[in-house]
């Protein structure tokens, strides 16, 4: 039942965003008042219907779905009324593409690079859709707010298990979530920074912070900090310094004085103490990588090691992973990207990508700390900024890239948002 539930959601959701993409203009509710209403492009619509959907995952046809949704960014770009904007960090994740198709040539199976080419295209995709279809705030508010309210009803599933059989397979599962509730976070401490709503804004910024504790998530609760400490640097710039510190000793006593993520840290968490963590005499042997640790090993002796600046080629890992492992890994991931992005296309492969999204927050910086634009734009520009860093963080140590639906197009879409309502405002 669950999984015939799932293809009619599909179908629904599929057929929903054509429908958009060909309408000529329909009329929504307003932002903040739901009383007035607002005419919007058919493409205006569907990027709102995008980021309202990007949690809905629909695991039995998830590879179909997300191609579905890349299909809809290109007719949308196609048919929007404005050209997307290529900034120079957008043109050097093309670079970073044409590596990935580059290492096609030489990769061992091609479905399964292609796979992973699909992939790392849809945040840019949906960047670029954004940044030829926004052209007022309204539409970026209406977005983002959307998209929270579908995530404060994931966290209410997930944390009412009466209710969790009715959505199997429908949403992402939680180690996607919880990276997903890092923007929405960052989306929320903004709006309580800029709005009059500060605190509606805060608790919803402490309800997405929340999860990552409560499951115990290492890997989101890096990216949180992380998030928070780019956030602080945006806005605060030198200023930030002593925020940043505070929160890197925040993040470090959380592994410690927290006593469920200390005793996920290690196996034997009795016997490591912060003394221990700071003079460097922790036991490697009683880290707990959850069973990464074997897999890391055998990707880089067997793929990176004596290919380390092109790698093995795009795929190579996942093919081992779906094909040639055997037991319990079969059909897995290593929970590592950037160990994928270096077994399959090496040093060069990681570091083109990070450039990139080093490239993006800069960009970010920059745009916020011009007293020129909008409240809006530099609203966005530090979001997109901060949330960007901190959702990537997370690629050290999980599947982030294969969650990118719901983890790192956002922090990319409202990045091409920024560019389409820089670009309107030029123009003024």
């Amino acid at each position: 039942m669950a999984t015939l539930l799932c293809f009619i959601y599909f179908i629904v959701l599929t057929v929903m965003g054509f429908y958009l993409v060909y309408k000529p203009y329909g009329v929504i509710s307003a932002p903040f008042d739901r009383s007035l209403k607002m005419r919007c492009t058919g493409t205006e619509l569907l990027l709102i219907f995008i980021f309202a959907t990007g949690l809905i995952g629909l695991m039995p046809v998830l590879s179909i779905r997300l191609a579905v949704l890349e299909v809809l960014c290109i007719i949308g770009i196609y048919k929007s009324h404005s050209s997307p904007v290529f900034s120079f960090p957008i043109i050097l994740f093309f670079i970073f593409l044409l590596w990935e198709i580059w290492g096609l040539s030489y990769t061992p199976s091609v479905e399964f690079g292609f796979r992973m080419i699909l992939k790392y295209i849809y945040p840019l995709l949906l960047a670029l859709f954004a940044s030829s279809v926004v052209r007022d705030r309204e539409i970026i508010l209406k977005s983002m707010l959307n998209a929270r309210w579908v995530a404060v009803f994931t966290i209410f599933i997930w944390f009412v298990p009466i209710f969790l059989p009715l959505f199997t397979g429908v949403f992402w599962n939680r180690a996607a979530l919880a990276t997903h509730y890092i923007t929405m976070g960052i989306i929320s401490l903004a709006l309580s920074l800029y709005s009059n709503k500060k605190t509606k804004n805060l608790i919803f910024f402490v309800i997405f912070s929340l999860p990552c504790f409560i499951w115990v998530f290492r890997t989101d609760i890096m990216g949180l900090f992380v998030a928070l400490s780019a956030f602080a640097l945006i806005k605060y710039r030198l200023k930030a310094v002593p925020v940043i510190l505070l929160l890197v000793v925040v993040s470090v006593a959380s592994l410690f004085y927290i006593p469920s993520i200390k005793a996920k840290m290690y196996f034997r968490p009795d016997e490591v103490s912060l003394n221990d963590f700071l003079t460097g005499n922790v036991d490697e042997n009683n880290i707990n990588t959850s069973g990464r640790g074997l897999v890391w090993e055998d990707c880089k002796q067997w793929f990176y090691e004596d290919h380390e600046l092109i790698g093995s080629g795009t795929g190579r890992v996942q093919k081992y992973m779906y094909t040639e492992v055997v037991g319990w890994r079969r059909g897995g991931q290593i929970h590592s990207d950037f160990l994928v992005l270096l077994c399959d296309n090496g040093i060069v492969g990681l570091s083109l990508y990070i450039v990139s999204t080093l490239g993006v927050f800069i960009h970010c910086i920059y745009i916020y700390n011009k007293k020129k634009y909008s409240v809006v734009l530099r609203l966005c520009a530090i979001i997109a900024g901060s949330s960007l860093l901190g959702v990537v963080v997370t690629m050290y140590s999980d599947n982030t890239l294969s969650y990118s639906m719901a983890t790192l197009s956002y922090p990319w879409g409202i990045y091409g948002m920024v560019l389409g309502l820089q670009r309107k405002e030029m123009q003024l």
